[in-house]
């Protein structure tokens, strides 16, 4: 009887990428764990992202792996940051059209504010197994979340109260083991007590015990206190210093197709760093009100005028009006960066301005301002900018099908006066003549590109 061998199909790239992965730190002799999130390994990460357990010692010999995988497979190394917790490395990259990240967070062991809560030689020890793949034990999944909360004085969140009463059940001897010393006898059988019974989110501590945890925590390991309390202190100086989130601006005249190709820009951007992690603008920082809100509430002016579909319906203010215009603007965009933008980048936020301070040169009548351009140009050089700014450019005659609202001279004035910013090294240009898509890919690329430029510079020095 003849067998027909019925081909398999093929795996997914996200199955194919994970399954290198696991394979490389295997042969590199690595030792490593999954922290959690297993369960659908190596498959498909099943998660927003991968959480490994790494010997610290072997940090270095772990980058490499994860920078020759994305070699090999053609993705970039679209973001890397560090600090006294977690190294976490993005990778991204177009696969049939389509987008495609695997974001991974590199722990070297438990710890908080610098204090190491539970060594890695701790963690990784009595591992399971899952499809070949070494996932720490239930015991280190419960302590290595408890033990966080507990110190941070924030209650667990109730969805974990079934899995830890299960853990809590089946694990007690080891959870008591590493509880006792650190809490005492009796705050250790109480609290085991409530996980069981499935009440581990009633649990906080005081203050007091709180500090008790971290003395007695820091006490027990004093030859590791001081270099990671630096390094705690190091990565916290570093994200003011050097806020590791990015300001980004797009612009274009009315008709460019500049709100579907940002609508675009920011899903694939919201895919790579996280939903959480993008927050849209629009033209200014918005510290202070309309003028028009302003003139209203001082009995200066009508009623506010909230037609935002003509945007050059109204005549510029002459020259003192054009004056305090650009003074109450320029205000608003340094008061705004300071108090509104720079702390979302130093919490790695990645912000997008739909329109900026390059349209108040460029088009200087949508805000009521006739003032020279180098006035305007003056103004540019002493406020503080996104760190990338696109153009988006299309023919006049594309964009005058698309709105009418200024004539064909009008908009090609408008690119012409964009693309001075573009010669001048303040924006860069997107075309976008074909699909949205095109320009929107041109626009995550450069982004990935700053990303990834910062990257290699960072893993370097870990490397040296």
């Amino acid at each position: 009887m003849n067998v027909i061998a019925v081909p398999m199909p093929p795996r997914p790239f996200e199955q194919i990428v994970l399954t290198r992965l696991f394979d490389d730190l295997a042969v590199s002799g690595i030792p490593h764990a999954v922290l959690r999130n297993h369960e659908d390994l190596p498959v498909r990460l099943g998660a927003r992202d991968l959480d490994l357990l790494v010997a610290p010692e072997e940090l270095k010999t772990t980058l490499w792996v994860i920078t020759r995988l994305a070699r090999d497979y053609g993705l970039s190394i679209a973001n890397y940051y560090a600090d006294e917790r977690m190294v976490q490395v993005a990778l991204a990259g177009r696969r049939e059209r389509r987008m495609f990240d695997l974001k991974i967070d590199l722990f070297t062991s438990s710890q908080v504010y610098g204090i190491e809560l539970m060594p890695a030689e701790e963690m990784l020890r009595d591992l399971r197994r899952h499809n070949d793949i070494p996932v720490v034990s239930d015991a280190v999944v419960l302590l290595d979340k408890w033990l966080f909360h507990l110190a941070v004085g924030k209650p667990l969140h109730a969805k974990y109260d079934p899995l830890f009463a299960r853990i809590a059940g089946d694990h007690e001897g080891r959870i008591l083991e590493k509880l006792v010393p650190l809490l005492g006898e009796r705050e250790a059988g109480a609290q085991i007590s409530a996980m069981k019974a499935g009440r581990s989110s009633s649990i906080t501590l005081t203050p007091w015990r709180r500090l008790r945890l971290l003395v007695s925590t820091s006490a027990r390991r004093p030859g590791r206190r001081l270099p990671l309390m630096g390094r705690f202190l190091t990565s916290r100086l570093g994200d003011r210093l050097r806020p590791h989130g990015l300001c980004l601006s797009i612009s274009g005249p009315d008709g460019s197709g500049k709100t579907t190709v940002i609508d675009l820009a920011l899903a694939q951007l919201r895919q790579i760093y996280g939903e959480d992690s993008i927050v849209y603008r629009h033209f200014r920082p918005a510290a202070l009100p309309r003028i028009a809100e302003v003139a209203r509430a001082t009995g200066t002016g009508g009623e506010v005028d909230a037609d935002y579909s003509r945007p050059h319906r109204a005549q510029p203010s002459g020259l003192f009006g054009s004056l305090g215009r650009l003074g109450y603007y320029a205000l608003d965009y340094l008061a705004g960066y300071v108090i509104g933008v720079r702390p979302l980048i130093r919490q790695r936020r990645i912000v997008v301005f739909d329109r900026y301070y390059h349209d108040m040169i460029c088009d200087p009548g949508r805000s009521r301002i006739g003032l020279p351009d180098r006035w305007l140009m003056a103004v540019g050089w002493m406020l503080p900018l996104p760190e990338l700014s696109f153009f988006i450019r299309v023919a006049p005659a594309t964009a005058h099908g698309r709105k009418q609202e200024l004539t064909l001279a009008q908009i090609a004035a408008l690119n012409s006066r964009y693309e001075d910013l573009v010669e001048r090294g303040w924006m860069i240009e997107i075309g976008n003549e074909g699909p949205p898509e095109q320009a929107a890919n041109a626009i995550v690329d450069h982004v990935v590109g700053r990303f990834g430029k910062r990257a290699r510079r960072a893993m370097q020095e870990v490397a040296s």
